[in-house]
């Protein structure tokens, strides 16, 4: 699998990409709280202005998505182990992320092809809604009479339309819709102009005309491309929906404004939410998303904006919390500063930060388990902290090691770690600098009294030669 994805894709691509990915995780995050502060501050602002901010954070998510894959690629970062002198021997929240990241670097070539399996599949569903607006343009649709299409070229003049818009009645659809941007096309159900008043046919029309104006093609264009890239991350579906909804009520606002007769308008579109939803969801339809239209019946009868529901505010509040957690359980300064920072091949000395070790590993290859490593690693520091804590309590008895010899278990055990160290096996984990010290001190312990042994027994020997 992983040589398949190499000819379509380089190594070191298919790292930067699956990297790239996972940082767009945390970033949705910060977008998710974005998209939530936006929510509540602009409560009492307008449709239009709400719109705009979202699809700015949009825009600002899609360019922080290129600039991170540019660097991914420009500078491919060392990922740096990192182990804390954790006191409570219980795994550190950081490490674990460490270690995920780790597994995940490993596995990438398999994350990567997964992802554009989805991706390509959701493509080619794209692909088939753009093909399935081609066949509601020329299937089943007549020309409506010489008056209404005069009426749409006059309201397009009176909103600031430029472009030539064009009108046609359609046998497949139930709801008005708007296709196109160049040559902008409204197609309307079969009958409509018969079922409802002229000014109701001509607020719904304002409401398409709205939509060419603002140019919502484009933008519900770059919604679904950022949709299909990233339809495993929840905050960017959730603010893509925010956008949806706020584009319905910014045109509801511009049909009202041309009417001036909001209850009319809103009579038009209780007709229509007796239809069914039918149509693709590249093409931009009067009754908007389904289960939108209560809210935007609410808002116009309420002359109030939506804020966050209950679920949406819960959701932000474990957001917090998790960020929360993670900001608190944060390594300090010094050891912050060498995460995913770009340094030279492997050095065979480990680094020392005072209160952490931390060892360089090269982005490939990635051999290491995650978990059977860090808790291997937690169990190894508590078997250290332990053998500290020991001679701790004997020393507040006496003031000088106790003088006895380094077992050939804990012997061996210190040889294999400094082998494994020097060697550069994955996984390996320096002693640390407590440790050290403690076992070159009752080395000295031992050494000193083996030399007070010899010297007792030399005076011995000397008394016993004098006649």
């Amino acid at each position: 699998m992983g040589n398949n994805l190499q000819q379509l894709l380089p190594e070191n691509v298919a790292q930067a990409l699956c990297r790239t990915l996972i940082y767009s995780l945390w970033q949705g995050l910060i977008l998710a709280m974005l998209t939530g502060l936006v929510m509540l501050f602009t409560r009492k602002s307008s449709a239009a202005k709400r719109y705009r901010w979202l699809v700015g954070l949009l825009y600002l998510f899609s360019i922080t998505f290129i600039l991170t894959l540019v660097a991914s690629l420009s500078n491919p970062p060392h990922i740096d182990v990192i182990t804390q002198n954790n006191s409570a021997g219980s795994p550190d929240i950081w490490e674990l992320l460490n270690y995920n990241l780790l597994y995940i670097q490993k596995h990438a070539d398999v994350i990567i092809l997964i992802w554009l399996i989805v991706v390509c599949a959701r493509s080619f569903k794209m692909l088939f809604g753009f093909y399935a607006i081609e066949h509601l343009k020329r299937t089943k649709v007549s020309r409506i009479g010489v008056e209404w299409e005069q009426k749409v070229n006059a309201l397009a003049q009176t909103m600031g339309i430029k472009r030539v818009v064009s009108l046609l009645e359609s046998a497949i659809i139930k709801v008005p819709v708007v296709i196109g941007y160049l040559k902008p096309l409204i197609l309307i159900p079969v009958g409509m102009v018969n079922a409802l008043g002229p000014r109701e046919v001509e607020a719904i029309l304002l409401h398409e005309l709205a939509h060419i104006r603002r140019r919502d093609s484009l933008v519900n264009l770059l919604q679904n491309f950022v949709e299909t890239l990233f339809f495993f991350n929840p905050a960017v579906l959730w603010l893509s929906s925010l956008i949806r909804a706020e584009r319905e009520h910014c045109c509801d606002d511009v049909a009202v404004s041309h009417t001036k007769n909001k209850v009319r308008y809103i009579s038009a579109l209780v007709h229509f939410e007796e239809y069914s939803l039918s149509n693709p969801g590249f093409a931009l339809a009067l009754t908007g998303k389904k289960g939108g239209m209560l809210q935007r019946l609410e808002r116009m009868a309420a002359n109030r904006n939506r804020s966050l529901n209950k679920l949406e505010m819960a959701g932000l509040a474990l957001l917090l919390l998790l960020s929360s957690v993670f900001i608190a359980a944060r390594p300090g300064p010094e050891l912050a500063s060498t995460i995913n920072k770009t340094s030279a091949p492997l050095s065979p000395e480990p680094k020392n930060t005072g209160d952490a070790v931390v060892t360089r590993i090269a982005p490939t290859p990635l051999t290491s388990e995650p978990w059977g490593e860090i808790f291997r690693k937690q169990k190894e520091r508590a078997a250290e902290k332990r053998l500290l804590e020991q001679q701790k309590a004997k020393n507040a008895a006496a003031t000088q090691i106790e003088a006895v010899p380094i077992s050939p278990e804990l012997r061996k055990y210190i040889h294999d770690r400094e082998v494994a160290v020097a060697t550069h096996q994955p996984g390996a984990v320096p002693l640390t600098p407590e440790f050290k010290k403690y076992i070159l001190d009752r080395e000295a312990a031992v050494a000193n009294r083996l030399k007070a042994e010899e010297a007792t027994r030399q005076r011995t020997r000397s008394k016993d030669s004098i006649p």
